[in-house]
């Protein structure tokens, strides 16, 4: 019934291995069915665990956790600045979806990239609330996703032109627009370094989506869905267990990547170019004032002599 959404993957290309990244019937048969239940029935366990510790850890803090919306938010007025970069990203995400509709490849709109994408339109779209700002923290520790797609590309399948320079462009823009989120006096905001509560509740999300949304549709269509079907040719733990190394690896570069992008964003904050421009002004209006105050001084001198 759903054939056309992934109609257009190609399932022959393959390398070294007896396999296509992209899926087919031997990526299909990489794993068998033990070993799938086994891998998701450990993924609950773990990932609820992280939620119960998550939330119990937050209960103290639940109505103080984030500062308060500025004005121009609560009032529902959002910058030109905020409409124009909303536009311009929705504008993109549409042109991909049309990409994927073209190719007959649209089933890659799950990609947790794309839900990133979909998420930040959503928080560039409502004004900021408790809601949106919960949302904002646990997307925030989504963000991995962006720079490893753009340290280890997955070009093959775009073939339209223009098509991969809108793969790099999308997921700039992912590591991008949480800053200016938080440098639009929208109320948002990460949690303290120092905390995990936020990065914990990304990471056990993460897990339920691979294993209960990508997983299960991977398994009806073949198609490898951010490798939960099959191991990538590049993943260097390749492997019968490559999915639980993967709960190892991710999880510790989710950490390191949510920290040190918290980091970077507090900088880049400080060095807010508007504020800069803000205080430019009035010191180019202070000047003037000082000229006018010499000039009348002068004059009095004169009249004086």
């Amino acid at each position: 019934m759903l054939e056309w959404t992934y109609a257009g993957i190609n399932f022959s290309a393959k390398s070294t291995e007896p396999w296509a990244d992209d899926g087919g019937i031997e990526c299909a048969a990489h794993s068998k069915l033990r070993q799938r239940l086994f891998e998701t029935l450990l993924t609950v366990m773990v990932a609820s665990y992280e939620i119960y510790y998550a939330t119990y850890h937050a209960k103290s803090q639940i109505g103080t956790s984030f500062p308060r919306e500025y004005a121009r938010e609560r009032q529902g007025r959002p910058s030109v600045l905020r409409r124009l970069v909303l536009v311009c990203y929705a504008l993109l995400w549409g042109i991909e979806i049309g990409f994927k509709l073209a190719s007959r490849q649209l089933i890659y709109i799950l990609n947790p990239c794309h839900i990133v994408t979909l998420i930040q339109i959503i928080l560039l779209t409502f004004s900021s609330n408790y809601y949106t700002r919960g949302l904002f923290r646990l997307h925030a520790g989504m963000l991995n996703g962006g720079t490893l797609a753009i340290y280890f590309p997955v070009t093959a399948t775009r073939l339209f032109p223009f098509e991969v320079e809108l793969y790099y462009i999308q997921h700039i823009l992912i590591l991008i627009v949480p800053i200016f989120l938080l440098s639009s006096h929208g109320g948002y905001s990460l949690e303290p370094v120092a905390s995990f509560r936020w990065t914990i509740s990304a990471i056990a999300a993460f897990r339920f989506y691979h294993y209960f949304v990508l997983q299960p549709v991977s398994l009806l269509t073949w198609v490898n869905l951010n490798g939960v079907l099959c191991p990538f040719q590049f993943d260097p733990f390749i492997g019968r267990y490559y999915r639980l190394w993967a709960h190892v690896h991710q999880t510790l570069f989710m950490i390191i990547h949510h920290k040190l992008f918290s980091v970077v964003a507090r900088t880049c904050i400080q060095f807010d170019l508007r504020r800069i421009m803000y205080s430019i002004k009035r010191q180019e209006k202070r000047i003037p004032r000082q000229k006018q105050e010499e000039l009348i001084d002068l004059s009095d001198i004169s009249k004086d002599e």
